[in-house]
């Protein structure tokens, strides 16, 4: 496990997944004392995020733990798609809230959240340079270089 393979992309999309998985737990809708967190006041909505939060942390974890790169721009591909529906669903209920209830915070920071893992996974898979783990100092050896063709060796062909 090397950390240093993680880019910005992935430590962004990583850390807000896991707000975006906190913030169901606050307070989205409400009026009053009355609060709606997000697994009270959606059906689907609330499952979709939690996935599209899961999927952030898994892009960072497998970055770190898979020694290619397909897999984690796999799961980055389709956290782009996965991120860019709920995205737009979320801003739809941002936008309409139901019941004539308020906005309380926990709808902007999941929405902040959700477009913010959309754009770093996107920001992701379009990078393409995928880090490599630093040789430790003692494991590197002198290059070895092919010895020079001798007299006639190399002109078989003339």
């Amino acid at each position: 496990m090397d950390t240093r393979r993680l880019r910005l992309q992935e430590w962004i999309a990583g850390a807000l997944g896991v707000v975006l998985l906190g913030s169901t737990f606050l307070d989205w809708y409400g009026s009053g004392r009355a609060g709606r967190n997000a697994w009270e006041a959606f059906g689907a909505l609330d499952v979709m995020l939690s996935v599209v939060g899961l999927m952030a942390v898994a892009l960072a974890v497998v970055t770190v733990v898979h020694p290619t790169q397909a897999v984690p721009v796999a799961i980055g591909s389709l956290l782009v798609l996965v991120g860019f529906v709920a995205s737009v669903w979320v801003t739809i209920r941002t936008a309409s809230p139901p019941d004539g209830l308020g906005r309380d915070a926990g709808v902007w920071i999941g929405l902040g959240a959700c477009l913010g893992v959309t754009i770093s996974a996107l920001a992701s898979i379009r990078d393409q340079r995928f880090p490599r783990p630093v040789r430790e100092a003692a494991s590197v050896e002198a290059p070895i270089h092919p010895a020079p063709p001798r007299d006639g060796a190399g002109q078989a062909g003339r």
